[in-house]
């Protein structure tokens, strides 16, 4: 008992000292409150909020847990409500709803009748995620799935409050997903105890709820096994936070959240009789039951409450992108597959006048799988959870690459080409105009010639192309592979190529068709010697870049534009894989990122292995190189592109023996120091230093403390892209993994800036008879350098092009009496800092809805043009209810969007005449 005591008091201690970094400094805090008085509660109320933390599985199979959130959870809590008026009951999301109802479709009565009441909840989103994990749209569709749904399933009813308690990160845009849906309240735990009013940047915010560690504070009323002891537990906790109501002058309405893993519902019975007995004598508050919502409406008065703003960087980000590559890179390509296909989908419903065509089935069922995977990853037969949710993710992918080329291709026909032939239409999915790389496959099979020539049809002239290593298509392996830059593609639109076969323009049928082409021999330089001395020199230059090739990655990196060397080499190279010691959990109770260590440290430059030029073509040049490790075969590719400014590094993990505990990363030594990293995450952009939530997130329960500042928290999260920027010089990474570093992980005194992807990681699951991650096998990456001066504003468009590339389809092209130009823009906006994430049709109208978003903090005003004329235009909220009708003019309208914000619009199009 003596150490015991003194470890508590040790932890009071450290809280004092820290509590300073993040929480108001006060001796109102319920985590350090030594208080023994409860009179501000006297004529109030606790609220029993009665549920169930629920992983998709984690604590058993997910077929285990379904049956066990029937027999344990649902059931027994309709039961006892049958029974019981005072029993309220909150299930944490929406999915488990649609599950029970599988099984109990009898039950629907009943539980309308309850949620009416106000008695039974569920949580407004689909699931409890890791918020940063998912992409931006994949986030709202929590809600579409969430709260729109529930109020279709049970009409009458509205679903205002949402539930992540176990996950300790925050993504910054999702209180404005959250209130912008209609959402107003937010359950969490892992965090410093309170009520806060929790805002993204924009300035929309939600009343949040933490208790500290979600289980703990409830365990002493769970423990309890006499009413006495069980009102002491009640007391206590009311004494904890006696003051800060009284402070912060909240309504005297305590919420007390009773749950843990797996819990069972508990109406306390006997002691609500002892309770109510007793508690005028002893000026108890009054104990009741409420639903979450219920509890945190009962104080969304004038309150002052605490303000969080920012993000709070995920400490189990292991658990994802490290430990389950496969499986989240299915997932990155789904959420940027899905977003493309709705958007093809739309046009091509606009085009052809018809939107029953509109695949919104497909949609439905391919997002819920895009979005199935909660935070309960590994676990009790954690490898069969696994394994549901990559294949979830690859389902989601392969519906909407269907979608894609179906929509795509049924543009396509609408064109009125000026030649006959084969063409290539090229699409591209984002919100401006680009010039890119395509890489075009061919079905070759059967076909008497298999080289070929791409005519641009704007101007006539040849495009450079050349034929690269043969990429499958679906319906055959047997196909020609060829690359080259299409320029100026328009927004959400296309351009149009014409595919010429060798030796056929100058036919004797048609010798002018195609303008009289005669040099037909690709203009690619093939002596060996030649391809020898300047392919395989050491360095290489083109009008962009300077490289140095070292014995395992670059040397150097010059930016010929910039007269600036990009890299500083002393220590890694650029672009050098490197793998070490990884000790750790997924996720767990622990209060820091578990850090990597030098045991076992490889790197690839002690092999010294030699770059061979593989490729050397008028449209780019690529050197790679293979080599033998320890526990795999690595094998690298550099990429440099005659007309575009950027370094691609392709790298394949081969043979992984799925070591234990070994993580794999790439690093990007910098030549800076105290540089500004910025990321991407969904809907936004976080600044290291600036853009998180302030100090540490503090206590979380007696043995676990947050302690460092979340702006110190590494690695991170991202999206599509991360940036180190000093000096006016900018450098741009587009990753292909959902999780990087900047600090040098083999020495964090190294002042000098390292960007380093992180590749996998072989950890283990939390749970005691959970699975480890080892990931055997092969995996692949890819990853885009970009330079430039200014910062990370100036990459915001080009650092999401790789992974959003140019879509594009092969046709037989006719001359029609009318249709469609032979390049076409579908939507675009006229400002660099706002994109359209989605155009789609609205869920339940002929409708359109799209959505903008502002990415770099500054209020604009935007114009969106279509090339149709608008008849309707309404702002709505962000799951496309409450629309507000607005002005347009012609076939545009201009909007003021605020900094940060994220805007949803709901449009008509005149009818378009046949």
């Amino acid at each position: 008992m003596y150490i015991i005591l003194n470890f508590r008091s040790l932890i009071i201690v450290v809280l004092a000292i820290f509590t300073q970094n993040g929480f108001s400094q006060n001796n109102f805090r319920p985590s350090t409150s030594k208080n023994t008085d409860h009179s501000y509660f006297k004529d109030g109320k606790i609220n029993i909020i009665s549920s169930s933390h629920q992983d998709i599985a984690w604590m058993d199979s997910i077929g285990a847990c379904e049956i066990w959130r029937d027999v344990n959870m649902i059931s027994p809590s309709l039961q006892i409500m049958e029974t019981n008026p005072r029993f309220c009951f909150t299930v944490e999301n929406a999915m488990y709803l649609g599950e029970y109802l599988k099984r109990h479709p009898e039950k629907y009565d009943e539980i309308l009748k309850f949620v009416k009441e106000g008695r039974l909840e569920f949580g407004a989103t689909y699931n409890q995620p890791y918020e940063s994990m998912y992409d931006g749209e994949a986030l709202i569709r929590q809600a579409y799935l969430g709260r729109k749904l529930l109020r279709k399933m049970l009409p009458g009813c509205d679903f205002i409050c949402a539930y992540n308690e176990d996950v300790p990160g925050r993504a910054m845009q999702f209180p404005q997903i959250l209130a912008k849906s209609g959402i107003k309240y937010f359950h969490i735990s892992r965090l410093e105890p309170g009520i806060y009013r929790w805002y993204s940047p924009d300035g929309s915010n939600v009343l949040t709820f933490t208790p500290g560690q979600y289980y703990e504070e409830s365990r002493p009323a769970q423990e309890a096994k006499t009413d006495l002891e069980a009102k002491t537990a009640f007391v206590n906790y009311v004494d904890k936070w006696n003051n800060y109501f009284k402070a912060n002058k909240i309504e005297p309405n305590l919420p007390f959240y009773y749950s843990t893993d797996w819990s069972e519902p508990n109406e306390f019975k006997s002691l609500f009789a002892y309770w109510d007995k007793i508690a005028k004598k002893e000026q108890l508050p009054n104990l009741d039951f409420a639903t979450g919502s219920a509890a945190l409406k009962s104080l969304d008065s004038n309150a002052k409450f605490e303000e969080i703003r920012g993000e709070r960087p995920n400490e189990w980000l292991y658990i994802h992108g490290p430990t389950h590559e496969k499986a989240l890179t299915a997932s990155r390509k789904a959420n940027r597959m899905l977003i493309a296909a709705e958007k093809f989908s739309s046009i091509n419903s606009i085009v052809n006048n018809n939107l029953s065509d509109y695949p919104q089935e497909q949609f439905a069922n391919a997002w819920s799988h895009a979005i199935y995977p909660d935070h309960g990853w590994g676990g009790k037969h954690g490898d069969l959870t696994d394994l549901t949710f990559r294949k979830g993710f690859e389902s989601a992918l392969i519906i909407s690459e269907d979608i894609t080329k179906n929509s795509i291709t049924s543009i396509a026909k609408n064109i009125n080409y000026t030649k006959e032939g084969p063409a290539v239409v090229v699409f591209n999915p984002l919100s401006w105009e680009r010039t890119d790389k395509v890489e075009l496959s061919i079905n070759a099979y059967g076909k008497p010639k298999t080289a070929y020539k791409i005519i641009d049809a704007a101007t006539g002239g040849e495009v450079s192309c050349q034929q690269i290593a043969s990429i499958p298509v679906k319906e055959t392996d047997e196909t020609v592979t060829l690359t080259f830059i299409a320029e100026k593609v328009p927004s959400m639109g296309y351009k149009t190529y014409y595919l010429l076969p060798f030796m056929e323009a100058v036919s004797n049928k048609n010798p002018g068709a195609w303008g009289g082409y005669t040099n037909l021999v690709p203009e690619v330089d093939t002596n060996p010697s030649t391809i020898n001395n300047t392919a395989n020199s050491g360095s290489y230059e083109n009008q962009y870049y300077k490289i140095v090739f070292g014995n395992g990655g670059l040397k150097s990196i010059y930016d010929k534009q910039l007269q600036k060397e990009l890299l500083h080499t002393d220590k890694f190279l650029g672009g050098e894989v490197f793998q070490l010691e990884s000790v750790g959990n997924g996720a767990g109770e622990f209060g820091v990122v578990q850090p990597t260590s030098m045991r076992g440290f490889e790197q690839i430059s002690q092999y010294k292995p030699n770059w061979t030029c593989s490729e050397y073509g008028p449209v780019k040049k690529s050197w790679e190189f293979t080599q033998q490790t320890k526990f795999a075969t690595i094998r690298q590719k550099i990429s440099v592109y005659d007309n575009l400014k950027q370094i691609v590094f392709n790298v394949d993990i081969l043979g992984f023996s799925g070591e234990h505990y070994r993580e794999y990363r790439i690093a990007f030594p910098l030549e800076q120091k105290q540089s500004q990293i910025a990321y991407e995450v969904p809907m936004g952009v976080v600044e290291v230093g600036k853009d998180e939530m302030k100090g540490a997130a503090g206590w979380s329960k007696v043995d676990q403390f947050y302690s460092t500042e979340c702006s110190k928290i590494h690695p991170r999260e991202v999206q599509d892209w991360f940036n180190a920027s000093s000096n006016d010089v900018s450098v741009n990474i587009t990753s292909s993994v959902a999780a990087f570093d900047w600090i040098d992980s083999t020495d964090s005194n190294n002042l000098n800036t390292i960007l380093q992807p992180i590749l996998l990681a072989s950890r283990r699951s939390c749970h005691s008879g959970g699975n480890f991650y080892l990931q055997p096998g092969n995996h692949s990456y890819s990853f885009t350098l970009t330079s430039g001066n200014g910062d990370w504003k100036e990459s915001i468009q080009i650092g999401k092009q790789p992974n959003m590339p140019l879509q594009t389809i092969v046709v037989d092209a006719q001359k029609r009496q009318s249709g469609l130009s032979e390049s076409q823009c579908f939507a675009k906006v006229d400002k660099n800092n706002v994109m359209i994430s989605a155009l789609k049709k609205t869920d339940d109208e002929n409708n359109y809805t799209l959505r903008l978003y502002e990415v770099t903090g500054v209020d604009t005003d935007v114009t969106v043009t279509f090339p149709y004329a608008i008849e309707k235009l309404w702002k709505t909220d962000m799951i496309e209810e409450n629309g507000t009708a607005i002005q347009s003019n012609g076939n545009s309208f201009t909007v003021k969007i605020g900094h940060d914000a994220i805007e949803t619009y709901k449009f008509q199009l005149k009818k378009q005449s046949n």
